[in-house]
Order: structure tokens, then sequence, then C-alpha cells
């Protein structure tokens, strides 16, 4: 059996980008946290790396140790986040006209609880989310990258993470605004 090598590289840019993204964050906010962050990302992009080289077990055991960093970090990201929610709320003024840019930041997301409640914003939110997500995955379905199974498989995942980040993180730091 061939190793899902579509899978692999997906995997591959996700945890490069999200390293990247993690290290610019650190240096704009003087997070200290996000640096782990990216370096558990960069964890994660060499035992990706590894397993390209057909040593998956080696890469299996990098990204358990991965993963215990990220579970290690996650009460302190969850923690930022939220404070990051509340300083954009106190900077949001609700009353100004709804723009798409607004959603690159949690503006958008604070304009829509003011207008239709919190129930309607995290469902448009976890929405557009697992739909993005799915919009991704058709394009590299497309491409050849991965196959219809994988897409579909990850997708689910994509909707049982983003209701889990939902509850766990957005729901807290929304009911302190």
């Amino acid at each position: 059996m061939e190793p899902p090598y579509g899978a692999i590289f997906l995997l591959f840019i996700v945890l490069g980008f999200a390293g990247v993204v993690s290290i610019f964050k650190a240096r704009q906010r003087r997070e200290k946290t996000y640096y782990l962050v990216s370096i558990v990302a960069f964890i994660g992009v060499f035992a990706v790396a590894v397993a390209l080289l057909n040593q998956f077990v080696l890469s299996f055991a990098i990204l358990i140790v991965a993963g215990l960093m990220s579970l290690v970090l996650l009460p302190r990201v969850m923690e930022l986040y939220g404070q990051e929610i509340v300083k954009q709320k106190h900077e949001t003024d609700v009353s100004t006209p709804l723009r798409i840019r607004d959603f690159l930041t949690w503006k958008g997301w604070i304009k829509l609880k003011a207008i239709y409640g919190f129930r309607k914003m995290i469902t448009i939110y976890s929405i557009l989310n697992i739909g993005a997500v799915a919009a991704l995955l058709l394009v590299l379905t497309v491409l050849g990258i991965i196959t219809p199974v994988m897409a579909i498989w990850y997708s689910i995942l994509t909707a049982i993470v983003s209701i889990i980040i939902v509850y766990r993180q957005i729901w807290k730091a929304f009911k302190e605004i």
C-alpha cells in the first residue's frame, strides 16, 4: 500500500504556513507563546519531511512529541485569543457598517454578534470556516493532490475541530465581552 502522499504534502503546507504566521504574530504582538507555536509547527514540518523519506515510525514519534507540546501550549494560546477578542471588542464600534475587511480580524464577528446575537453569529462562523476548508480541499482534489475520500474525511474532521474550538475558545471570550 502506497502512503497517502497527498495528505502528507497537504500537512506539510498547512504546518509550514502555520509556522510562518505564528512568527509574524509573535513579532507583531511581542508575545513569546507564538514563537513556541511556530516551533511546534516546524517540528511538524520536520516530521512530514521525515515521512516523505519513508521513515514513518520516526515521523509518527516526532508528531506525537509535537502533539504533546501543542497540548501543553493550548491553554495559553486560548487565553491569548480570548484576550485578543476582548481587546478588539473595546476597539470596535458596532454602529459602523459591516465591511468584508472586518472579517480579517474579530471585529466583523463582534459586529455580527451585536446585530444577530451570539448563536447566529457562531453558526455563520462555523459554516464559513468549514466552507473555506471544503473549498480548499475541493481545489486540492481537482489538482489531484488528494482523493475525494480524503477531502470528505478532512471536511468532517474540520467540522468537529471547529465545533470544539468554537465552544472552548470563542464562547468563553465572547461571554467576557
